[in-house]
């Protein structure tokens, strides 16, 4: 189980799977100059697993996916079935 510096339970995982996004929002894009995390340079999935099978050890029952948007990762979908 895990348990925050504030002795609450922690059940959730939050998993950023990339920081690109589309939408061109102020959050995603801004204004000081940005350079994105080279593609080869992010987790793959069979490390982020890892990860989560850890996490679900200790008692996580949630996964949240995501991102910038999640959705301009390739094959996320292979992502949510190994989950």
């Amino acid at each position: 189980m895990l348990i925050d510096g504030h002795g609450r339970t922690v059940n959730y995982l939050r998993i950023s799977v990339t920081e690109r996004c589309n939408f061109r929002c102020q959050y995603c894009m801004p204004e000081k100059p940005f350079s994105w995390v080279p593609k080869e340079n992010l987790l793959t999935f069979e490390e982020l697993f890892l990860f989560v099978k850890i996490a679900i050890d200790g008692g996580v029952n949630k996964i949240r996916l995501t991102g910038g948007e999640p959705l301009l990762r390739e094959d996320l979908d292979s992502f949510i079935k190994m989950i």
